[in-house]
């Protein structure tokens, strides 16, 4: 085993100690534990010297702490994308021994980690991070206004529709943000974003389902884009059938282009994300 793997690992577990020992009843073990990242560098984060020494959870939390200093110092979103793509593997222990813990408290830490891998296009570790903060009841850190759930659906579809070939690579993990903002908070012109993403991943190999996924994002954004790939699909279905037309409606919530021609929404606003 490798110096840095031995860390991780010692990491992963000294996570879960944390975690399990914030579930305590003790309020003593709760008031060790209870130190937590505020938003900004301008936050003074107080770390007893004896939990530095012990190397536990706050290290983990100072290390976040100085890596958003130096991001905030960094005009260039390149270079700051640079340094979170440096520094995420860092964190590897300590998101796998958080993610072994459940029911667990609020962790900023791990959300501003869910950020970064967004961030950096390691969409699979953000989303499995994403369903464990929604699991668990978490909130983004302050300066976001959306929700974990609408904030990865927004970040992932708009990568997603902007790259066919990266939207069809991940097309099963599009299904699972859908399933992620299932009863969250979130406005209806992201839930098309996600959808027209899975229509474009889904139109050459599963054309039905990609008709079911166009005619879902009109109904939630009749401006979602994707009415002339909808009509140009269901033209090349027809062409296919033979005999009859095929039944192209996945759904119950599918409904037609004449549906919605008359509709019309103001486009998605985003929230005005802190810089990190």
């Amino acid at each position: 085993m490798t110096v840095n793997s031995m860390r991780q690992h010692r990491e992963k577990m000294l996570a879960e100690r944390a975690i399990k020992a914030q579930q305590s009843q003790d309020p003593r073990v709760k008031r060790t534990f209870a130190v937590d990242l505020a938003s900004g560098p301008d936050q003074t984060v107080q770390i007893p010297t004896e939990l530095l020494n012990q190397g536990n959870q706050p290290n983990i939390e100072l290390r976040m702490f100085n890596h958003l200093n130096i991001l905030s110092g960094m005009k260039s979103i390149q270079e700051r994308i640079a340094k979170k793509a440096e520094w995420l593997p860092e964190y590897v222990g300590f998101i796998d021994g958080c993610l072994a813990v459940s029911p667990a408290p609020q962790n900023t830490t791990l959300v501003h980690l869910m950020i970064w891998a967004c961030d950096v296009n390691d969409f699979e570790l953000a989303v499995k991070i994403a369903e464990y903060v929604v699991l668990n009841d978490m909130v983004m850190p302050e300066g976001y206004s959306r929700s974990t759930a609408e904030f990865i659906t927004e970040q992932c579809a708009e990568v997603f529709i902007d790259d066919e070939d990266l939207a069809i690579a991940n097309a099963s993990l599009m299904e699972r943000i859908i399933g992620l903002g299932d009863g969250e908070p979130m406005v209806d012109e992201v839930r098309a974003k996600i959808y027209r993403a899975l229509g474009d991943a889904l139109s050459q190999a599963q054309p039905n389902e990609a008709v079911s996924a166009y005619k879902n994002a009109l109904r939630y954004n009749p401006k979602a884009g994707c009415k002339k790939d909808l009509e140009q699909l269901e033209k090349r279905l027809r062409q296919l059938a033979t005999g009859s037309s095929p039944d192209a409606t996945v759904g119950s919530q599918a409904v037609t282009v004449a549906d919605l021609n008359a509709a019309a929404t103001d486009p998605a606003s985003t929230d005005s994300k802190a810089k990190e």
